[in-house]
Formats: C-alpha cells, structure tokens, sequence
C-alpha cells in the first residue's frame, strides 16, 4: 500500500515539472515574436522579455517594431559569403544575362588604366564590384543573384553606385519572391561628392521583418544601351549583415516592404 503511493506521488510530480516547462513562458522560447511602438526613423531600442533575453528592434516610418528571437547572432556584424567579391569570381552568386558580365569588376585595376567617369573610383574596401559598368561603352541589362543565407541581424549594410531608375534596384528575396525592393540615387547622395558617378556610398536595407529566414540579395539592371554621362549604371559592393545600419547610409528613392 505504501509502495503504491510513493510511485503516485512520484509520477504526480513529474506530470507537474513537466506541465511547468511547457507552459511557463519564461522557459518557453518563440521562433519570432513583435510588438510594434511608436518612434522615430534611425532610433533603435534594446528592451527584455521573459527570461532576461533581449528584443531587437528596426525602425521604419516612424513605427519602431521590436522583435525577439533565439536566431539573431551575438556577434555585431556576420558576413556575407563572398559579399564583397574578394574571390575576384561571382562565387556563392548567380549572374543572368550579360549586363554583370562574367566576373566581378576589379577597381583598382580599372582605377590604374583610367577605366572610370571624372575621377578614379573610391569609397569601397577591398578590390572588386559588381557592376554592369563596362567602361563607358554600352550597357545591357542583367541580374544577380547570392546563394541564399540566414537573417540572423537586423539590417544588410552594402557600397553601391547607382543613377536614379526604375531599371536599376536592389532586392531582397524570400523562397525567390521579391521581399524587399529598394531604388536608389546616389548621385545625390552625399551632396559633397564631386564625382558621384564613381564614389560609392554606404546603404543599409532594414531585415527586421524577415529574421530568421532564409534571403537572397539580388541586383537588378534592365538599362540597355548607351551609358553616356556615366549614368544608367549600377554598382554594389561589401555586402554583411549589422545589428546598426551603416554610417551615413544613403536613403533609397522608393522602397517597398512585402509584409
């Protein structure tokens, strides 16, 4: 008898710790959980929830949309593969049509034979870009695309050139489909620079609302013809993922946001 109530007893306990860890919430973890406040554009915010972990945040049109979730990395920056074309190849991305040519541009190649508008290329780190820029002669349209990877920070920070069109843009893609497209003009961006048409720039594209998923980046130029006057062209380059957006990040013409 007394045997038969000990082994009650212990299995009643079990049911209860068990019960605990599946309903408490403070040992529950939440693929992805938000909460939208009000702010403004270019604040960002680091509050707590259950289980002393912290919430990220993104701010858009003066929403700020705090987001919590166990994928986001610890470290500041995460690299993109191949993200800055170091490999001096279209490793780890996928070229269609011939506007982004074969292989990355070499900048500092181009920067010693004078292969450039006004002035010699700056503003990048490293030696190479994508670019359907080929020397001032013709233009063709193209796309390219990276191998997919996961939104484990808040914004993708990237150099780019590019002339305002509703031809040249940069998208973010989720299982293919376009997520994010962002169109830009650099050339007015900063003021200061005299020779935009070969300085890059800083942008950043916010990712709060696909953390945790799997993207793709893709750049898009459907321009053909002359490149005259060093416009119609587009150019990115140093792509990685931030818990901040980048320094002095240009703001795109248009951007739309698929939610």
């Amino acid at each position: 008898m007394r045997k038969g109530i000990i082994v009650y007893v212990a299995v009643l306990v079990i049911l209860v710790v068990v019960a605990y860890l599946l309903y408490n919430p403070h040992t529950r973890s939440s693929p992805t959980t938000t909460t939208t406040i009000s702010g403004s554009v270019g604040t960002n915010v680091t509050s707590t929830v259950g289980g002393g972990q912290s919430n990220q945040t993104t701010t858009v049109a003066n929403t700020t949309t705090i987001y919590y979730a166990s994928c986001i990395s610890t470290k500041a920056t995460v690299a993109i593969p191949n993200g800055n074309f170091s490999t001096g190849t279209y490793a780890n991305w996928s070229a269609t049509g011939p506007g982004f040519g074969s292989k990355p541009f070499n900048l500092t190649s181009a920067n010693s034979d004078g292969a450039y508008y006004g002035a010699k290329w700056s503003g990048y780190n490293g030696t190479f870009a994508a670019t359907t820029y080929t020397t001032g002669i013709s233009l063709q349209a193209g796309n390219l695309t990276s191998d997919p990877f996961a939104v484990s920070e808040l914004y993708l920070n990237f150099k780019l050139v590019s002339s305002q069109s509703a031809q040249l843009y940069v998208q973010v893609l989720k299982d293919g489909v376009p997520e994010i497209t962002a169109h830009y003009n650099t050339y007015a961006s900063p003021k200061n620079v005299q020779n935009p048409q070969s300085t890059f720039v800083n942008a950043s594209i916010p990712l709060g609302t696909l953390l945790c998923k799997n993207v793709s980046i893709k750049l898009v130029a459907g321009v053909t013809g002359s490149s005259s006057n060093g416009k119609g062209y587009i150019a990115a380059t140093g792509f990685y993922l931030s818990k901040t957006p980048a320094t002095n990040a240009t703001q795109p013409v248009s951007q739309t946001i698929v939610t």
